[in-house]
């Protein structure tokens, strides 16, 4: 918990319009897959970047643990896509701890759905933990808005 006090304090405490850091590698990887899982629509390959005590909050909707998120949001809202790409991604903001790590990036997405294509500009906010070696998602916020 501690790590995770300093980490935040840390991101509050720094000030705006600094150079960003280029993310570690492992870091990096963990976006990229969470992406193309998102491109794939794929929930195993979801479930492969999420920690099972995820948390989220898309917009102010919670979701509580990966399988919540699987089961009543995703899962669902994914069946209704028959297409995702992403179009772009800027990490925006990074703070890189020894098992907590935070990451804020900007993305642009298009979604089709029923037939009908949908650009979106998006906020995400990841908080990622390192458990046995291996980062994974623990916290997402993400909130985006029509193009």
């Amino acid at each position: 918990m501690r790590t995770l006090v300093a980490l935040i304090a840390t991101a509050a405490l720094t000030a705006p319009g600094r150079t960003r850091p280029a993310l570690p590698e492992d870091v990096a990887a963990v976006l990229r897959d969470y992406r193309a899982a998102m491109e794939a629509r794929s929930l195993e390959r979801l479930a492969a970047v999420f920690d099972p005590e995820l948390f989220l909050f898309e917009g102010t909707h919670q979701n509580v643990g990966w399988i919540d998120y699987r089961d009543n949001h995703i899962g669902p809202e994914m069946k209704e896509w028959s297409g995702f790409k992403v179009l772009e991604t800027r990490v925006v903001d990074a703070v890189i701890a020894a098992e907590v790590a935070y990451v804020a990036t900007v993305s642009t997405y298009r979604i089709v759905m029923k037939g009908k294509p949908l650009s979106l500009a998006a906020a995400e906010s990841f908080v990622l933990v390192r458990s046995e070696g291996r980062w994974k998602v623990r916290h997402l916020h993400y909130s985006g808005k029509r193009l």
